[in-house]
Formats: structure tokens, sequence, C-alpha cells
């Protein structure tokens, strides 16, 4: 199955792996690396050099200091620049993210590149975005 460019992931829950391949073959994922994540990250960039598996996987360090709210908004930037407007595939529609709350800050960064009101999900939120 093709990967759907309209929706792009951010993970910020540390223990996310066993969920990351289900994820990661519907859409591009950015995800922190942790130790929690980190078999699973390894997992599916073997499974993409191994079989050729569609995935777009891109892994990020939380810095020390900085709140998940700071994470996302820093994200957004690169992931804007990756799948926004320019992109080949068509810009993004939705961003979902998980493990994180809706917090003024990003919302305030995802409102500036286009995105709508956020809508809760059961361990984070997601973002309509119009362009």
């Amino acid at each position: 199955m093709p990967l759907d460019f309209s929706t792009i992931a951010i993970v910020l829950d540390a223990d996310f792996g066993a969920q990351l391949h289900e994820l990661a073959s519907r859409m591009p994922v950015w995800i922190v690396d942790t130790p929690g994540n980190r078999s699973s990250i390894e997992g599916e960039w073997t499974r993409r050099r191994r079989d050729g598996a569609e995935r777009e996987l891109n892994v990020f360090r939380m810095i020390d200091g900085l709140s998940p709210s700071d994470h996302i908004t820093a994200l957004l930037r690169t992931i804007d620049r990756q799948h926004g407007p320019s992109a080949e595939d068509g810009p993004f529609a939705t961003l979902l993210v998980i493990g994180a709350p809706t917090d003024a800050a990003p919302i305030a960064a995802i409102r500036a590149l286009g995105g709508g009101t956020p809508v809760a999900t059961a361990n984070g939120f997601r973002v309509p975005f119009t362009r």
C-alpha cells in the first residue's frame, strides 16, 4: 500500500515502539529516538532496505530543557519544507501528533502554517490544514 502523504505524524511518545510499524506503513512519521522506540525504528529501516517497503521515517532526539511543544514547533519548520506547499506529492492536509497535549505554543506555530483547530485524540491531537 503506498504511503498517504496527505497526513504527517509526529510521535513524541517515548514508548510508542510496537505501534510504529502500522503507522509508518500508512504515512510519513517523525519519531523521537528513545530506548523504547529504537528497536522498532531499526526494524522499519531494515524492512525498507530488505523488502523495499515504502517508508518515510525520520528520527529526532529530545533536547533537554525543551518541552514537547517546543519540539513540535521546531519540527514543523522542517516538515513544512519537506511536505508543505512545494512538496512533490502535494502539501500535507493533516498533522497527527502522538504523545503530547494541545498547548498554545505549537498551536500558534500550526496556525501560522495554515493549520486549523486541533481535535483531541486518545493520545494526542489531529489538526487539519488548508492551503
